[in-house]
């Protein structure tokens, strides 16, 4: 009931995750589970990072519910749906789904957070990560008087909105 913000595919997901990593079906995780999966996906498992999953005066199993509750917390603090679209579709000038990766890439890179907001802003690698993803060249058959002009490489925030939203 408490993750009415996570699209229902991905707590799907984050269960299966956990399931995975509960091998011995115990019904929790250790600290040693946590670093492999966060080095199978390359990111930092040093004891620093742990921290943020088993606080040093806390327990050092993760169950279920604390699992889901660090997994979906990030998540509470992402835009909602028709805000987020909004936003790309303010640089989407053809209608086409697609928004030019570079003007895109500056706009995140420049844009300073609203003043009061506790907003952490992504590196330019993550941004990079985020929209390596989701890019491609412009197809053929572009809508609109840019289309003609624009011809480097497209961020595809449909496909992106759709897979964050399951």
């Amino acid at each position: 009931g408490g993750y009415n913000h996570v699209p229902q595919p991905l707590l799907r997901s984050m269960r299966e995750s956990f399931e995975v990593l509960d091998s011995s079906n115990s019904g929790t995780i250790d600290s040693a589970a946590v670093a492999s999966m966060l080095e199978q996906m390359g990111m930092d498992n040093s004891a620093g990072s742990l921290r943020g999953f088993f606080p040093t005066n806390g327990s050092i199993q993760l169950n279920l519910a604390r699992y889901l509750d660090i997994l979906s917390g990030p998540l509470a603090e992402l835009s909602h749906h028709d805000e987020l679209s909004a936003a790309f579709e303010a640089f989407d000038v053809d209608d086409s789904g697609q928004i030019d990766v570079a003007e895109l890439r500056r706009a995140l890179v420049s844009t300073a957070p609203d003043p009061g907001e506790d907003a952490i802003r992504l590196s330019e690698r993550e941004i990079d990560g985020i929209l390596g993803e989701f890019a491609s060249r412009r197809h053929f058959g572009g809508k609109g008087v840019n289309a003609a002009k624009a011809k480097g490489e497209v961020f595809r925030y449909r496909d992106f909105m759709a897979n964050v939203s399951g």
